[in-house]
């Protein structure tokens, strides 16, 4: 396929933007394990776009899944929206075909996908909260009926990227994600598992659970480069002012 990142992007978003070289690097270089860019940057499209980009590239080293992982609800249905309106703009153009567009699937309380499963040799995003998609690479499927759990748990842990974005609301479920990835390295699976951990403000000692410590030390972490920086685009919502005033709202003892 000879269509560049570049264009991609635009026709996915619109034909109205062009991506950030941060971006770029996501879709054309090895995938890293931490991203750490500031918010409002345009880390998900970096992502689930370089993700299809890889993809359509015949990239070996990019899984047929797209795990997205998100500590709440609201983003949640926020990043399916923009993948829905993404891959539809892409097929509307041509660029992805009826048989390559990947499902995509929603996995929280109240709106799950249950048949997610019954295509396993298909490309597929899947977007959910931590305590469901966590559950189910634990082999402990929240809300759903414990004879499946096998093959959520299989398919969860084999031929997959994980993305946990917002990793600084996750809690406990951060821990999880490292421990999970310590036994997938540590046991082997049959096909590869890639984790990336996305926040705005990081520390890597945040990854530092009993059996990932030391993996932690040596891990890749993808931030903001020069070219960045340079860019007017960029530069301009890095140096944004916000103004803060004082709401007009009455103390209680005021109140009439």
């Amino acid at each position: 396929m000879g269509i560049t990142f570049g264009d991609l992007f635009s026709i996915a978003m619109g034909n109205k933007i062009a991506p950030y070289p941060f971006q770029i690097h996501l879709a054309e270089e090895s995938w890293p394990d931490i991203v750490k860019i500031p918010t409002g940057m345009g880390k998900t499209a970096g992502i689930i776009l370089g993700w299809l980009y890889k993809r359509l590239q015949g990239d070996r080293h990019t899984p047929r899944r797209l795990v997205y992982c998100l500590p709440m609800r609201v983003l949640v249905e926020q990043t399916a929206d923009n993948a829905h309106t993404w891959v539809d703009n892409l097929v509307n153009a041509n660029v992805i075909s009826e048989n390559e567009r990947p499902a995509i699937s929603v996995l929280m309380g109240g709106e799950i996908d249950k048949d997610w499963d019954r295509y396993p040799e298909r490309q597929a995003i899947l977007i959910g909260t931590q305590d469901q998609l966590l559950s189910r690479a634990l082999n402990r499927g929240y809300t759903m009926s414990r004879f499946r759990w096998p093959i959520h748990f299989g398919l969860l842990n084999n031929d997959c990227i994980w993305v946990m974005d917002e990793v600084q609301l996750m809690g406990a479920g951060l821990t999880t994600t490292t421990q999970i990835q310590a036994f997938r390295d540590s046991l082997g699976t049959v096909y590869p598992v890639h984790s990336i951990w996305m926040s705005a403000t990081f520390e890597k000692n945040w990854l530092n659970t009993v059996d990932f410590a030391s993996t932690s030390e040596n891990l890749s972490e993808h931030s903001l480069s020069a070219a960045d920086t340079k860019n007017k685009a960029v530069s301009k919502l890095l140096g944004a002012k916000k103004t803060l005033q004082k709401a007009k709202v009455p103390a209680d003892n005021e109140k009439k």
